[in-house]
């Protein structure tokens, strides 16, 4: 019961994630209560099925390469769920805007298609060359709505800015016509020109959202990740510039590809400095799943270390609101 309190009190009172490690009949309630608990080999039936990790060799040390492993499976998600809802803030703010200002209407159908080749596209997320981080990522609900409007709204921002300024252009052999003649609605080169920017900035972000740093200096994607984004701007131009009732000049395409590549480098280097305003800094990237062979330290060095630790340990404390999520019924008169 000692261990399961101060398992509880960590957890509860302090706001950290806790793991527990136990093999014993004695430590079953303390690894149940954990967030993370863990049976070392040769634990007792209670304490296995009391535990959410069973570890198979001796000693603790496949503890380190669960963390690690860890953290890459909730990257991954984190990176499809900021994305996710970014690129549907995107879609309908562009959209909507250009509709009510312009009544320029991309095809119901086109809009489909857009929407079926971006899901499709994002399969290989769950397959992405994510690495591990040494500051733990929390579930914090607020910092992944905030990344998610951080995204959305500065793209689609950026989008409106370069769809209207094309509108607007002094450059006839440039220039979009989203009035069309006599305000009757625009052409089709103009809606094939608006699809096909929607699906290249939508589909280059996942490289900015799964980046834990600069997207030139982060790991690369993996190449079923690449490979689809790439078959899927590739499918995507090709609807664009030759389907029948769309024929968007190759200058229209140079000029999106231009725009969307320097836009992308922008919101990168923007995503930074948002995420360190609100606090959702990632921290190195662990390379190597190895541990590291403990060296020779002076008593300074040993302080300064659990210093350090002790920072991360306050910067990951988990929200009150985030501990749990407590669902409250009332029971109705007559019932």
């Amino acid at each position: 019961s000692d261990k399961r309190e101060i398992v509880l009190v960590l957890r509860n009172h302090f706001g950290l994630v806790t793991g527990m490690t136990g093999d014993g009949v004695n430590d079953a309630a303390a690894l149940s209560a954990a967030q993370v608990g863990i049976a070392v080999a040769g634990a007792t039936d209670a304490a296995k099925n009391a535990a959410d990790l069973i570890l198979t060799e001796e000693g603790l040390s496949p503890i380190y390469g669960a963390v690690l492993e860890s953290r890459r499976i909730f990257a991954r998600i984190k990176a499809y769920v900021v994305y996710r809802v970014a690129a549907s803030i995107i879609l309908v703010l562009t959209l909507s805007i250009v509709i009510f200002v312009t009544s320029c209407a991309v095809d119901s159908l086109m809009i489909i298609i857009l929407a079926l080749l971006n899901d499709v596209s994002m399969i290989p997320v769950a397959y992405d060359n994510a690495k591990a981080t040494t500051k733990p990522q929390l579930p914090v609900a607020k910092t992944l709505v905030l990344q998610s409007l951080f995204y959305g709204l500065v793209q689609a921002g950026l989008s409106l800015m370069f769809i209207f300024s094309m509108a607007y252009s002094k450059n006839d052999e440039y220039a979009l016509d989203l009035y069309g003649p006599n305000n009757e609605g625009c052409t089709g080169e103009s809606k094939a020109f608006i699809w096909f920017h929607l699906v290249m900035v939508t589909e280059l972000m996942i490289f900015s959202v799964r980046a834990p740093r600069f997207v030139l200096l982060s790991p690369p994607p993996s190449m079923y990740l690449a490979g689809s984004v790439l078959l899927t701007l590739i499918l995507g131009g090709l609807i664009a510039g030759f389907l029948q009732t769309w024929t968007v000049p190759g200058g229209d395409i140079g000029w999106i590809i231009l725009f969307n590549i320097a836009s992308f480098l922008v919101v990168d280097l923007m995503k930074l400095q948002f995420r360190k305003m609100i606090g959702e800094e990632p921290g190195d990237v662990i390379l190597s799943d190895d541990l590291l062979t403990p060296t020779t330290r002076t008593e300074t060095q040993k302080t300064v270390e659990k210093g350090e630790r002790y920072r991360t340990h306050r910067e990951s404390i988990v929200g009150e609101a985030d501990r749990c999520h407590c669902v409250e019924v009332k029971s109705k008169s007559g019932l």
